[in-house]
């Protein structure tokens, strides 16, 4: 998915304004993918505000996502003599930032709360990942169970997840529209959806009711001569996002202790 792409599906949902700034990026793409939003705003004399809400009239979820997109662009027309161990710790440190960045703490509740965790996933690497995770949740105090990746598998448990329990879902392109149509009925059945996915404009993004974003590196390689996906990112991904559930878990619970002991000092 491109930027092109992208305004020629919404423009009919643009107004004039809106196109000035549509053209403004486009013109300064080396620019705006370099630069903050505070930034592109004092140089395009546009408020910050209007361009947020020109990205969410694309789809986007935000500037961060328009800023990506460009990246990609940008990657797509580089040189083939790339520095990929480079390129692979700067999409891994772009990563982490953007875990920072995001707020947990309700998705940390859900896990925490919920009677069972189930993870899906689509792929063969994103199945190795969801083993890992299982294992990282474990560690973590949850049980968790991790599906076959085979939407069939899916469909035949559905009935035992219900609004009590949590639901993963790793996909790297978020359009398999059988686990798009899967995810929007556990949604109507008030399962609490959480999406491991890429930064890319996908659906998937759009329908759980949460999500965590990565990126994969591709590179030729000499098998077959093709070009494959390396999913560092998701690997650190959800080492991150265990590490900061034990942390939640254990804050919560050294809390809890607090007001029980709190609660027996009164009561004498």
């Amino acid at each position: 998915m491109n930027l092109e792409t992208l305004e020629n599906e919404h423009f009919s949902e643009l107004n004039e304004t809106d196109k000035e700034i549509i053209q403004f990026i486009n013109r300064n793409r080396a620019m705006v993918r370099e630069s903050s939003l505070a930034a592109v705003a004092t140089e395009s004399l546009f408020s910050k505000s209007s361009i947020f809400r020109v990205c969410q009239k694309l789809g986007l979820t935000g500037f961060s996502q328009l800023k990506y997109l460009l990246q990609e662009e940008a990657n797509q027309v580089q040189d083939v003599n790339i520095d990929f161990v480079s390129q692979t710790v700067k999409s891994v440190l772009w990563m982490s930032n953007q875990f920072k960045s995001t707020k947990l703490e309700d998705i940390y509740k859900i896990l925490s709360d919920a009677s069972n965790v189930f993870i899906y996933s689509t792929g063969w690497e994103q199945q190795i990942v969801a083993q890992q995770l299982q294992r990282n949740l474990y560690l973590a105090g949850k049980m968790a169970f991790s599906f076959p990746s085979a939407v069939d598998e899916m469909s035949l448990q559905r009935t035992h997840i219900d609004a009590n329990d949590a639901l993963i879902v790793i996909s790297y392109s978020g359009m398999n529209e059988t686990v798009l149509k899967m995810v929007q009925n556990f949604n109507l059945q008030g399962v609490k959806t959480i999406a491991f996915t890429s930064f890319r404009q996908n659906k998937l993004s759009q329908i759980a009711s949460y999500n965590l974003y990565y990126d994969t590196v591709a590179k030729n390689v000499q098998y077959q001569n093709r070009k494959e996906q390396f999913f560092s990112d998701l690997h650190v991904l959800i080492d991150l996002f265990t590490m900061g559930l034990i942390n939640y878990i254990s804050k919560t619970d050294s809390r809890r202790l607090k007001r029980s002991d709190d609660d027996d000092w009164y009561s004498k």
